[in-house]
């Protein structure tokens, strides 16, 4: 018999794993700030996206701080299930400035949510390639996607990954919940090598 190494399952056949989204660093004082603010509270997305459209209507805003004030709207749209308004946003955005990685990584939980895991992973990787503010974030939605693809390994190991990176980040040890990892030997001939 020859130790075949780990087997990697999924434990449970209901496994609603919700992609995470970060958020676009806007420095300065302003309302531009104050939308990145509100999109990384999490709170109250309705009144932090008025202060977000003031702010793309009224301030002066460089490339970099206008595509982050479009992404972090689009966040906040994305929190209350307009994902195609989203969208638009995040498509906006990344117009302004396509070397924003933190943008694709939240046009892929979006595209997640609209069950277009293969585009999602496109830009999940695109966002995790040019960095991000939040690596953990990165990871974990990937690994979101490829579980829906079938990539269970894949989706383990993305998901370990966020947790290296942020050990406290729970989303990631609430889905690392769902798999179980178990040792086998497998007699001599049989998937592998003869001992």
């Amino acid at each position: 018999m020859k130790p075949a190494g780990a087997v990697l399952g999924c434990a449970g056949l209901l496994f609603l794993a919700a992609p995470a989204e970060a958020v676009v660093t806007v420095v300065g004082a302003g309302m531009a700030h104050d939308c990145f603010a509100a999109a990384k509270a999490g709170i109250d997305p309705r009144g932090a996206i008025a202060v977000c459209d003031m702010a793309l209507a009224e301030e002066t805003l460089g490339p970099h701080a206008r595509a982050g004030t479009y992404i972090n709207r689009a966040v906040m749209k994305s929190a209350l299930g307009r994902i195609g308004d989203a969208m638009a946003d995040y498509n906006s955005g990344l117009k302004i400035d396509p070397e924003l990685g933190d943008g694709y990584v939240d046009r892929g939980a979006a595209l997640i949510m609209l069950k277009r895991y293969d585009e999602a992973m496109a830009d999940i990787n695109k966002g995790i390639a040019l960095g991000q503010t939040y690596d953990h974030v990165g990871y974990y939605n990937r690994g979101v996607a490829e579980f829906y693809l079938g990539r269970i390994a894949e989706s383990y190991f993305d998901f370990r990954k966020a947790l290296e990176i942020a050990p406290d980040f729970q989303p990631a040890h609430e889905q690392l919940k769902n798999f179980v990892v178990t040792r086998r030997t497998v007699p001599a001939g049989q998937g592998g090598e003869a001992p």
